[in-house]
């Protein structure tokens, strides 16, 4: 069994970089800000640099100039016009309401900020979102959400394709509202999620904030490559799922990427063993369960070699 250290998605800004961002913005109405080049690149390489240093061996970008993935991925798609704030799930965040008032549509490259990482470092993981896109937005123009969904599933389908092309060998998928979506729902998700999943990167579904449980078994003919479950909330119910279906590769958020306080490495790895007891994986992530974006930079780093003094113990 392999077992690899890896972050979710989102990290702490250098203090320099947040600084500057504060001035740009501050000149600008554009949600979505243009940065100089060589400042962005600059910041990403320290953020690679902190997670290479706290032992993290599959990195991601750190969204450095995200508000959220929703606002980003929408306002960086033709359709959508962005309105007031709504709180995130259950936590003392907000976000602004993406609404599609027109036809979605990928009018340039979603991910410029990983393109830059990619030029940084190669072994990194590009991360977008679908169906929660979909879900937290206000549709406005299409009369059917299926159709909705669709034209978002087209656009990020044409981002992985040119990620593929790049080179990049992972794409993970950020999805937290499918845990509450309808059985209706994922059934329409099989087909948009094959259609998602059908390249030769790695893929990866990130799920979090909850348990599973409801969108099982379905989800396993998703096609997705590695399945991720939040094992900070959603433990039992979770460790069940693992227990009742076969699934190869699991990526397991142990670590909790919302609270300050540092676990047990002993506890941790009781809790790792009892989870990699129940399944027959071939491959392991281990992750915080969530981006480390709302943490001090200390305790962020602090948690990322939890991560990375875990794996030295289980592997």
């Amino acid at each position: 069994m392999d077992v690899i250290a890896t972050v979710v998605g989102n990290y702490p800004r250098p203090e320099w970089f947040r600084e500057y961002l504060r001035r740009v913005e501050g000149l600008q109405k554009d949600l979505d800000v243009e940065v100089e080049r060589d400042a962005l690149k600059k910041a990403i390489a320290e953020v690679i640099d902190e997670q290479k240093r706290a032992g993290i061996e599959l990195f991601t970008d750190g969204q450095l100039v995200w508000h959220d993935f929703l606002l980003t991925i929408a306002s960086r798609l033709e359709g959508f016009e962005m309105n007031g704030l709504v709180r995130y799930f259950d936590n003392n965040l907000y976000y602004r309401i993406p609404i599609a008032k027109g036809k979605v549509r990928r009018k340039r490259k979603i991910l410029y900020d990983f393109e830059i990482a990619f030029e940084i470092e190669k072994n990194i993981k590009a991360v977008l979102s679908c169906y929660t896109v979909a879900k937290l937005s206000r549709n406005e123009f299409y009369s059917k959400f299926e159709d909705f969904l669709w034209d978002i599933c087209e656009a990020v389908k044409e981002e992985i394709k040119e990620l593929e092309v790049m080179g990049v060998k992972y794409v993970q998928i950020d999805e937290p509202a499918l845990l509450y979506a309808e059985k209706s729902e994922l059934e329409v998700l099989k087909d948009v999620y094959r259609e998602l999943t059908n390249t030769k990167m790695e893929t990866i579904l990130m799920t979090y904030f909850d348990s599973a449980e409801r969108i099982f078994p379905e989800v396993l003919d998703f096609g997705f490559d590695v399945i991720g479950l939040d094992f900070v909330e959603g433990y039992e119910e979770n460790l069940k799922i693992v227990e009742e279906y076969d699934f190869e590769a699991i990526n397991l958020g142990l670590i909790d990427g919302r609270n300050t306080k540092m676990e047990s490495l002993e506890e941790l790895k009781g809790k790792f063993e009892e989870i990699t007891s129940k399944g027959n994986f071939k491959r392991v992530y281990i992750s915080p369960n969530t981006g480390l974006e709302f943490l001090p930079s200390i305790k962020a780093f602090e948690k990322m070699q939890l991560v990375a003094k875990l794996r030295e113990v289980v592997a």
